[in-house]
């Protein structure tokens, strides 16, 4: 696949995915089934803000840029493994065209940890947040470059009303308008949504501007326990990683490595 306009695939992907599954669940039902679930979700910012370093490792199988990345592998190994050395929380590829993922990952790997899981896909629709929560999710991913600013506070707001947090995903200075204060945690992505080539320059150069008070989430392109330092001392407390690890044969052990190479 061309790495130009991915993004722009994606949703148009994504737009269609939504609307076939509203025509086999209707929004109505689907969100009285997320009403009627009892489960207490668990404080992503929380758990980012008391751990350090603050890793969010990734459950992911494939990208659009790198294709096959760890295939036929499953999820609550995976995020086990990843509680066990240390993660802070997970992050869980749904999306199955570009990535290889899909809600039942989501819902395996809630069975499997009591970490805070965050549904990582793009959403675009109130439809996919109750998803998530029907699937055990503690948090969503927003991107700023897939929505406007009115989309995203409609979206944020819905998820607090399913006791979800959001993860609020920015990619260079310009989105820094699209920001609201009501999001739990702002990200800076190093991946390029266009071309999806990774820099960490690109939190780096927006640290100074994101909101102080802010939980910040420097995420992709992390690779060693260097850029994780820098990106501390930038500001970051915390570090989302998943190629890095997934393209290891032992995802938990490149984890355990890569959390004691930042001491």
């Amino acid at each position: 696949m061309s790495t130009t306009n991915i993004l722009r695939r994606i949703i148009e992907t994504k737009r269609k995915e939504i609307a076939a599954s509203k025509g086999v669940v209707s929004p109505e039902r689907l969100a009285e089934m997320a009403d009627a679930v009892a489960r207490q979700t668990v404080s992503m910012s929380r758990s980012l803000s008391d751990k350090s370093p603050a890793i969010i490792a990734e459950f992911k199988r494939r990208s659009p840029s790198k294709g096959e990345i760890h295939p036929m592998t499953m999820a609550d190994d995976i995020v086990a493994g990843y509680e066990s050395a240390g993660a802070a929380a997970c992050s869980i590829l749904t999306d199955t065209q570009f990535f290889g993922g899909s809600l039942t990952d989501l819902c395996v790997a809630r069975n499997a940890v009591s970490l805070p899981l965050l549904r990582k896909d793009f959403i675009i629709d109130e439809y996919q947040i109750d998803q998530a929560r029907l699937c055990g999710a503690d948090a969503i991913l927003l991107i700023a470059s897939a929505l406007t600013r009115d989309e995203i506070s409609r979206l944020v707001d819905y998820a607090h009303r399913r006791q979800l947090e959001v993860l609020l995903e920015l990619h260079s200075p310009d989105e820094l308008a699209k920001y609201v204060a009501e999001a739990d945690m702002v990200g800076v992505n190093n991946r390029n949504l266009s071309t999806f080539a990774t820099d960490i320059d690109a939190s780096l150069s927006i640290a100074s501007s994101l909101p102080a008070n802010a939980v910040k989430v420097a995420e992709s392109g992390i690779k060693t326990g260097v850029d994780i330092r820098r990106l501390s001392n930038e500001g970051y407390s915390a570090f989302l990683i998943g190629e890095t690890l997934m393209k290891s044969d032992s995802p938990a052990l490149a984890l355990k490595t890569l959390i004691n190479d930042t001491h």
